[in-house]
């Protein structure tokens, strides 16, 4: 498996990173694997 961002753990920290490298991918359009 190939991932562009690991993000150890589920709480709420590792959520709100998730979602917050995900948007900033959209913005610039680029595809992003979490």
């Amino acid at each position: 498996m190939e991932f562009d961002v690991v993000i150890v753990g589920a709480g709420p920290a590792g959520l709100s990173a998730a979602c917050r490298f995900m948007q900033m991918a959209n913005e610039q359009e680029q595809e992003l694997t979490v």
